[in-house]
C-alpha cells in the first residue's frame, strides 16, 4: 500500500464513524416544472451511421423514438417505423447520443459577462454547503442556446470553485424555458461541488487573512464541516427517537441549518460529490478525508495529474471530467498532458471531457476527438465509441442520470444529435437535436427559441443565424489524396528523425505553396530558405538529406498573430509573467518605447507545446495601457527574430481601463499624443533645446512613434465594436498609419469598410459569445464573411500562450462555417507574414525555410506533425509534456 499524507489516527478513525441514520430532516426538494415537454409526432432517422456510445458504429443504421423515448436502435432495414413518424433521411450523416457536459457554469456565469451576470460563487465563506445554482441560474442565458447548436442535450451546472464547499450543483436538461425549474433534469440529483488546492486558500488565505490559507487549512476546513454534519444528524436523530418515544418529553425540533443540511444528505448519499482537484497527491488527501467522513466522491473535476494516480481512481470507481488539453494557466495545471483521459480509459476508470467554459462546450466533441488522438499517437489503443463515452454515457455516469440517458438504447430519453461530418472531427456540425425527442435545434433555423437578450436588433450575431455556411470538404474534395493511414503506414505517421543536414529534400510530398496545394512535389531547403518547389520528377540534389513525403503534407509553419507566446511561463504566477507593468507603472498609459522582445524566455517550456500543434512562430506582445508597446516575432526555438515588429493599441474597454475615463477620453489622448509625436519629429532640436510645450508622452515614447507615423511600423489596434474599429480607420486616414484590427468581434458588420481600407483583422473563430457590450453580434462565420468581402484574415487564439498549440483547431472551425480551406492556412501563414512584412508564409523559392511535415489535413485533429524546420534547421518535436508522460506511462508496482 502506497504511503498516505494524513496521519494513522485519521485513516484509522474510519472504522469507528457510525452508519449514517435515515433522513430525519426534510431535504430541499425542487418545485415541480410548470412546463412539459412532449414530443408531438413520432420519429425515424435512417441510413444514417449510428454511433450508441454502448458499442461500435452502425452503418446503415437508424434511430427511432416516441413519446420523449428511443424505441430502436439498429441496421436501417430491420427498425420499423413508428406509426406516423417523421422520417427524416440520415444518409451521409452521423447520430449519436446528446452531448452532456458534466462541468459547466452556464446561466450563473453568464454572457454577457457583468456583475449582473455574475452569480456563481458565494465567496463570502468557506464552506457555503447552503446554496445552489439553481437559485442563481439565469435561463435567457446566451450561451445556453450555443450549447445546444453544439449538440448539448444535458448539462451539470455547478458553483465555482473559491470555496472549500461551494454549494449545491444544479442538473439541467437543455430545453429553453423561463426558469431553473423548468429545465431541471427531472429524477437527477443535485451535486455538491467542492474544491481543493489552490482556489480556497487564494479567495480567503491570501486575499481576506482568514482560514484557510494553506493546504492543511483546506482539509481542516472538510473535515471540521463534516464532523459538523454528523453532529447536526446526531442531534436530530436524538430528538426523532424521542419523540417516538414521548412526543410530550422530546421538546421542540433542532434549529435547521440549511449547510449541515446539505452536507448531511451528501453523508446519506442523497447527493454526489464533485471535486474540483488538479494534484495527483491532493486526490489521494481528498479520498482520505471522504473516507473519514463517510462519503463517496463521484468525480475529480479538471484533475490534471489524475493520470499519476488513475489505478487508485479506478479502484474506487471515482471519475475524472478533464480537458484535452487545456493546461499552464496555473502550476496547479501545469502538469496536464493530453493523454490524461486515455490513460485513466486504459485502466478502466471513468474519464470524462468537460468544458468549464461557455465556449468550449459548444465543441465538446472536436475536445473528445482531439483526446482520443493524442492517446493514439501515444501508444494507447482507444476506439472511436470510447472517445464518445468521454462526452455522453461516462459524463451522464457523473451526473447519475446514466440509466436515463448518455446512449442510444431503447427506453432511454430520446436526446439525439444529427451530424453532418464525423462527430469526432473538427468539421462537425450538427443539424439537427433533440432533447427528450423535442427539437431544440436545427441548422435550418437556429435554437428553437431565441434568449430574450438577444430578440430583435440587440444581435444580430446571435445563434438563430448558424446556417451561414457549410462544413469543409475533405482532402478528396480538395483533389488531395496525401494522409497517413496510421492503422496500415506506421513509417508514414513516425516522427522524422532529427537530422542536422543543411540540406533537405522532401520527396512526393503533397505542398501547400501558399498559392495552392502542389501534389508530388519535390521541394529543397538550403541555406535556410526554400531552395526550390517542383513538381513530380525532379531528382533531389546531390549532398541534400531526402524525406520521404508520400503520403504525407508540407506546410509553411503555422504563425500565430497575437500572443504572449514567450512572456508568460505559469499563467498565475506572477514571477513567470513578464506581459505587463506592475505596481505605479501599470498607471501609464502609453509605452510606445517598450519592447517585448526584451522580455522573451528562449528556454520557455510553452515553445515545444506550441511546436506540437504545428506552430513555428507567434507575434508576442505586453498588454495594458492605451499603448502597450512594440510586440515581437520569436519563433518556437526561442529566437526573436525581429524585435521591433509592430505597435500595439488598445481601443473599447481596454483603451478605457488605461484613461481611467471613456471612449472620448481615449481617442483624444491617443489623437494628442500621434500629433504631439508628429510634431516632435519635425522638430526635435526645438524639443532637445526645451523650446516646445509640454507634450503627451516621453521622449523615448515619441521616438518610438516615428516609424509609426512613417507608415514602416504597422499598428495593431484592439477593437470590438464597430464604433471603435470605424475610428482606427478614421486614425488611420488621418495619420497614415498602417492598420491592423484584432479581435474584431463586430468587424464583420464593417467589411466594406475594412476592405476598402485594405485593413487585415485578427480573429479567434470560435469566440462567438456576446461576451460583453463590446462583441454583442461575434458571430461563428465571422470570418467567412470578412473573406467574402474582400477582407485579409488572420487566425489567432488571442490568448493564453499555452494554448498555442491549438491554432490549427480555430481555423478548422474557421472552415467549417464557410471559410475556404486555402484561405484559413493563408490566415495562419501568407496573410500573416504580409500583414507584418516577414519573410515566411510560402513554400516559394527564397522564403525562409519555417516548415511542417504533417500526417494529414493540418486543420483536422486526427493529423499531427511529424518534422519541423525552422531557418532549414530541424528542430525536435517534444515536449516536457511527453517526457511526463513517458514517466507514468506505466504505473509503479505496488
Amino acid at each position: 500500500m502506497r504511503f498516505r499524507t494524513l496521519p494513522l489516527l485519521l485513516v484509522s478513525a474510519c472504522a469507528t464513524v457510525p452508519q449514517a441514520p435515515p433522513p430525519v430532516a426534510p431535504a430541499a426538494s425542487p418545485p415541480a416544472a410548470t412546463r412539459v415537454w412532449k414530443q408531438a409526432r413520432a420519429v425515424v432517422v435512417r441510413h444514417a451511421t449510428v454511433m450508441p456510445a454502448t458499442g461500435p458504429a452502425i452503418e446503415d443504421g437508424a434511430v427511432a423514438w416516441v413519446d420523449g423515448k428511443l424505441t430502436a436502435v439498429g441496421r436501417s432495414a430491420e427498425v420499423a417505423t413508428p406509426p406516423g413518424a417523421e422520417e427524416v433521411d440520415g444518409t451521409g450523416l452521423y447520430v449519436t447520443p446528446g452531448i452532456i457536459d458534466a462541468h459547466s457554469h452556464l446561466g450563473v456565469y453568464a454572457t454577457p459577462e457583468s456583475f449582473s451576470n455574475s452569480d456563481g460563487n458565494e465567496a463570502t465563506a468557506p464552506v457555503t454547503a447552503e446554496v445552489s445554482a439553481e437559485h442563481s441560474f439565469w435561463p435567457q442565458d446566451p450561451g445556453l442556446r450555443r450549447a445546444a447548436a453544439g449538440g448539448v442535450t444535458s448539462l451539470l451546472v455547478l458553483p465555482g470553485s473559491a470555496n472549500l464547499v461551494g454549494g449545491r450543483g444544479f442538473p439541467v436538461k437543455l430545453h429553453f424555458g423561463r426558469s431553473a425549474a423548468e429545465v431541471r433534469f427531472p429524477g437527477a440529483r443535485d451535486s455538491l461541488k467542492m474544491a481543493c488546492g489552490e482556489n480556497p486558500r487564494r479567495v480567503y488565505g491570501q486575499d481576506r487573512k482568514m482560514a484557510p490559507s494553506t493546504r492543511m487549512g483546506n482539509v481542516a476546513g472538510y473535515r471540521q464541516a463534516f464532523a459538523q454534519a454528523r453532529e447536526y444528524m446526531d442531534k436530530w436523530a436524538d430528538w426523532t427517537k424521542k419523540k417516538e418515544k414521548s412526543p410530550d418529553e422530546a421538546g421542540p425540533a433542532p434549529a435547521r441549518d440549511l449547510k449541515l443540511e446539505t452536507l448531511a444528505e451528501v453523508l446519506r448519499g442523497n447527493i454526489l460529490v464533485q471535486n474540483h482537484c488538479y494534484r495527483a497527491d491532493e486526490m489521494e488527501v481528498m479520498l482520505q478525508v471522504a473516507q473519514e467522513a463517510g462519503y463517496s466522491i463521484r468525480a475529480f473535476h479538471h484533475a490534471l495529474e489524475a493520470y499519476k494516480v488513475r489505478d487508485s481512481l479506478a479502484a474506487k470507481n471515482v471519475a475524472v471530467a478533464t480537458w484535452a488539453d487545456w493546461w499552464g494557466f496555473k502550476l496547479e495545471a501545469w502538469d496536464g498532458i493530453p493523454e490524461n483521459a486515455g490513460l485513466v480509459s486504459q485502466v478502466g476508470g471513468k474519464a470524462v471531457i468537460h468544458s468549464d467554459s461557455a465556449y468550449g462546450i459548444q465543441r465538446l466533441n472536436q475536445e473528445a476527438g482531439k483526446a482520443l488522438w493524442r492517446a493514439r499517437e501515444s501508444g494507447i489503443p482507444l476506439t472511436e465509441e470510447e472517445a464518445l463515452r468521454w462526452v455522453t454515457l461516462n459524463a451522464a455516469w457523473v451526473m447519475g442520470v446514466e440509466a436515463l440517458t448518455g446512449s442510444l438504447e431503447p427506453g432511454k430519453m430520446a436526446d439525439v444529435v444529427l451530424w453532418k461530418g464525423h462527430p469526432l472531427s473538427v468539421y462537425a456540425r450538427a443539424q439537427r437535436v433533440w432533447a427528450d425527442g423535442v427539437v431544440t435545434f436545427d441548422a435550418a433555423s437556429g435554437a428553437v427559441e431565441a434568449s430574450d437578450f438577444e430578440v430583435g436588433d440587440m444581435a444580430r450575431g446571435s445563434a438563430r443565424l448558424v446556417a451561414s455556411s457549410a462544413p469543409a470538404p475533405s482532402l478528396a474534395d480538395l483533389g488531395l489524396t496525401a494522409a497517413c493511414d496510421v492503422s496500415r503506414d506506421a513509417a508514414c505517421a513516425a516522427l522524422v528523425p532529427v537530422g542536422t543536414q543543411a540540406c533537405t529534400a522532401f520527396l512526393g510530398v503533397t505542398a501547400f505553396t501558399g498559392a495552392g496545394w502542389m501534389r508530388d512535389a519535390t521541394v529543397v531547403l538550403d541555406g535556410g530558405k526554400v531552395a526550390s518547389v517542383k513538381p513530380a520528377g525532379v531528382a533531389a540534389p546531390t549532398g541534400c538529406r531526402t524525406v520521404e513525403g508520400k503520403g504525407r503534407l508540407l506546410t509553411p509553419g503555422l504563425v500565430d498573430p497575437l500572443t504572449q507566446l514567450g512572456l508568460v511561463e505559469v499563467g498565475q504566477e506572477s514571477q513567470s509573467q513578464d506581459d505587463g507593468l506592475r505596481g505605479d507603472a501599470d498607471r501609464r498609459d502609453v509605452r510606445a518605447a517598450l519592447q517585448s522582445a526584451d522580455s522573451v524566455n528562449p528556454a520557455s517550456a510553452v515553445f515545444p507545446v506550441a511546436r506540437l500543434g504545428g506552430v513555428t512562430g507567434a507575434v508576442t506582445v505586453q498588454h495594458g495601457g492605451l499603448v502597450s508597446g512594440q510586440s515581437a516575432y520569436v519563433t518556437t526555438d526561442g529566437t526573436v527574430r525581429r524585435g521591433a515588429l509592430a505597435m500595439h493599441v488598445n481601443l473599447g474597454t481596454p483603451g478605457r481601463d488605461a484613461v481611467s475615463g471613456s471612449r472620448a477620453l481615449v481617442l483624444e489622448r491617443l489623437r494628442e499624443l500621434l500629433f504631439d509625436a508628429r510634431e516632435y519629429g519635425r522638430r526635435k532640436a526645438d524639443f532637445e533645446q526645451r523650446r516646445m510645450r509640454d507634450v503627451a508622452a516621453s521622449r523615448l515614447d515619441l521616438e518610438a512613434m516615428q516609424p509609426v507615423l512613417a507608415g514602416t511600423l504597422p499598428v495593431v489596434v484592439v477593437a470590438q465594436r464597430v464604433s471603435d474599429i470605424r475610428a482606427a480607420l478614421a486614425l488611420a486616414r488621418e495619420y497614415g498609419l498602417e492598420l491592423v484590427i484584432a479581435g474584431g468581434g463586430e468587424a464583420w458588420m464593417v467589411a466594406s469598410e475594412l476592405a476598402a481600407a485594405k485593413v487585415p483583422v485578427i480573429l479567434q473563430p470560435t469566440q462567438n459569445l456576446p461576451l460583453d457590450f463590446d462583441r454583442l453580434n461575434s458571430r461563428l462565420d465571422a470570418a467567412a464573411l470578412l473573406h467574402a468581402a474582400g477582407v485579409k484574415v488572420l487566425i489567432s487564439v488571442l490568448g493564453e500562450p499555452a494554448m498555442v498549440r491549438t491554432l490549427a483547431q480555430e481555423a478548422g472551425n474557421a472552415v467549417s462555417w464557410g471559410l475556404p480551406h486555402a484561405e484559413a492556412l493563408r490566415a495562419m501563414t501568407s496573410n500573416v507574414a504580409e500583414a507584418f512584412h516577414l519573410p515566411v508564409g510560402r513554400l516559394v523559392p527564397g522564403a525562409v525555410a519555417d516548415v511542417v511535415l504533417w500526417t494529414g489535413d493540418p486543420l483536422e485533429s486526427s493529423s499531427r506533425p511529424v518534422g519541423m524546420w525552422l531557418g532549414g534547421a530541424q528542430v525536435p518535436l517534444v515536449s516536457r509534456q511527453q517526457a511526463l508522460f513517458e514517466k507514468h506511462r506505466v504505473l509503479p508496482a505496488k
